[in-house]
């Protein structure tokens, strides 16, 4: 089906304005949105209550969505009708007044706007299995934007007030649903019962797929702690927004190298190797979180953010393409969402009240996580080794 408006550019630079415009609306979330509500009021355990709702919801609704648009093949009007409703929907919070109210504006643009991300990169892996596009080349734009957005956000919102936020993210979205209208439909390989998509279920299933899916949340939901009290945390120390701002985007950087170097170091790194490097990352980022001040210290330790999250989702999405057959590449993809979404709403919840007791405990129980992430992938790796042996496949 060809797209809604036609558009002369490349497919492939069409998808990297997608995640552009996504990741422009996440590159003013994450680092201030827990800013906005605490100048609305909010305490630090109400603030985690209501970052954590998302991604709570993003365990049912994500996959369920994704799934949906698997079986109806129509990812990219998805993608459009689902950022427009969430554009919309995140516009009430200029209005929300209270914990309830804010909350409840949370819990609707929570149910539409969890499956963005996996049919996003469901839709850009389809690119390539069409061969118009790399995926970390495509990607990586999304990062770009997300420097863009933080680095300028800092900035402006020192000179302005937060309401800034949710204004920004309700336009990006908006702005999303309208590019994705220019992408066309692409077909899929083969029909559903011949590409594996009737035999995708038990492998869905499998206890060792679950496992690695489980073991790249661990390292993706220790992030909790970070996204939710990372700003304010800094802000603590009397940090101010701009350099807060470059605070976030040092470890983008090297998530945008990572991402340029995706093609060379996929022959290289099988994706269980690259979910251990960033778990390996986590352990070192989220130990020292709390006790490097130096602005250089914490660079440093910031750019471990291109392995943590970087690497992490490169090993993630390798790992489904290789596992899923296309048809069910959405559905597998909102599978990990959910499994992220389930460890970061509770790092989040848990985040909040030991954040209050002492900052460096909510770090530490994320580095905990990633830990549990190393542990989790020796077992697996013995597990496909065990299969070898046998000759198993």
């Amino acid at each position: 089906m060809p797209p809604v408006f036609t558009a002369p550019l490349a497919l492939k630079r069409r998808v990297g304005l997608l995640f552009a415009l996504q990741f422009f609306a996440q590159g003013v979330f994450l680092p201030f949105f827990a800013i906005f509500l605490s100048d609305k009021g909010m305490g630090d355990a109400e603030i985690g209550i209501i970052l954590a709702t998302p991604m709570a919801i993003r365990i049912v609704s994500g996959p369920i969505v994704a799934a949906i648009a698997d079986m109806l093949g129509r990812r990219s009007a998805a993608i459009s009708i689902i950022c427009a409703i969430s554009g919309v929907i995140f516009a009430g919070f200029l209005f929300a007044d209270g914990f309830v109210q804010i909350l409840t504006v949370m819990i609707a643009m929570a149910i539409t706007n969890a499956a963005i991300i996996p049919l996003s990169d469901a839709y850009a892996m389809d690119t390539v299995r069409a061969g118009q596009g790399d995926y970390g080349r495509m990607r990586l734009w999304g990062s770009v934007s997300f420097m863009i957005a933080t680095l300028a956000g800092g900035a402006v919102l020192e000179a302005t007030s937060s309401t800034l936020v949710p204004v920004t993210v309700s336009v990006s979205l908006l702005a999303c649903s309208l590019m994705a209208l220019m992408l066309p439909e692409l077909a899929r390989e083969t029909p559903l019962e011949a590409d594996g998509g009737i035999a995708a279920a038990p492998r869905l299933r499998d206890i060792g797929f679950l496992v690695v899916l489980l073991a790249a949340a661990l390292v993706q939901g220790s992030h909790a702690a970070y996204y939710g009290f990372g700003s304010l945390y800094w802000r603590g120390l009397g940090i101010g927004e701009t350099l807060i701002g470059f605070f976030w985007v040092i470890g983008v950087v090297v998530e945008v190298v990572l991402f340029l170097l995706a093609s060379k170091l996929g022959m290289r790194l099988p994706p269980l190797a690259m979910i251990a490097l960033g778990a390996v990352a986590g352990v070192v980022r989220w130990s020292l979180f709390t006790v490097v001040h130096d602005p250089v210290a914490v660079l440093a330790v910031q750019s471990l953010h291109g392995f943590t999250f970087g690497a992490t989702h490169l090993g993630l999405v390798g790992f489904i393409a290789s596992r899923i057959p296309a048809r069910r590449a959405a559905t597998a993809q909102g599978l990990g969402g959910t499994f992220v979404g389930l460890v970061t709403a509770s790092g989040t919840l848990v985040s909040g009240p030991l954040y209050s007791i002492d900052p460096a405990y909510a770090f530490w129980a994320m580095a905990a996580c990633c830990a549990l992430s190393l542990a989790l992938l020796a077992l697996i790796a013995l597990r496909f080794a065990g299969r070898k042996t046998q000759g198993e496949v």
